[in-house]
């Protein structure tokens, strides 16, 4: 029984740490993006379901002439209030869209996993990211 106490203790405190619904990250979303100067302007968050998994998208302003970093921006801010949800994501949606006439706007989808060990845990490189992790397409 002694032995069991400090296992369980150590199990707990693996997990511990703030866990959110849904409707919390879609809540507390808007206020990690006002609390930044720099951050593009956030037009939506949605967290849905698909066939493959569960999907946490944030819709952005972005500026054309910086778009790497709106994009990085967003990357960030879906890992760091994703990691502490519930139930897990399978995958984390960007769409950019600009004030470009004729322009449509740009999807960015990232593996959620590959996506948290780049910008939470610094297991995966930024530039192995952007290589391996994300796929972009035109809405």
């Amino acid at each position: 029984m002694k032995k069991l106490l400090p296992m369980i203790l150590l199990g707990t405190l693996a997990t511990a740490g703030p866990k959110f619904s849904d409707d919390q990250l879609k809540a507390m979303t808007p206020h990690y993006f006002t609390r930044n100067h720099t951050a593009p302007q956030l037009l939506g968050v949605s967290i849905y379901k698909t066939r493959t998994g569960r999907v946490y998208r944030v819709d952005i302003k972005a500026d054309r002439n910086r778009s790497n970093d709106d994009l990085s921006f967003a990357y960030s801010a879906l890992t760091t209030m994703g990691q502490y949800a519930k139930k897990k994501f399978k995958e984390f949606v960007v769409v950019m869209h600009y004030d470009v006439r004729g322009k449509t706007p740009e999807v960015c989808v990232g593996k959620a996993k590959c996506t948290l060990d780049c910008f939470v845990h610094n297991r995966v490189s930024y530039e192995k990211w952007w290589k391996e992790c994300i796929t972009f397409k035109e809405m």
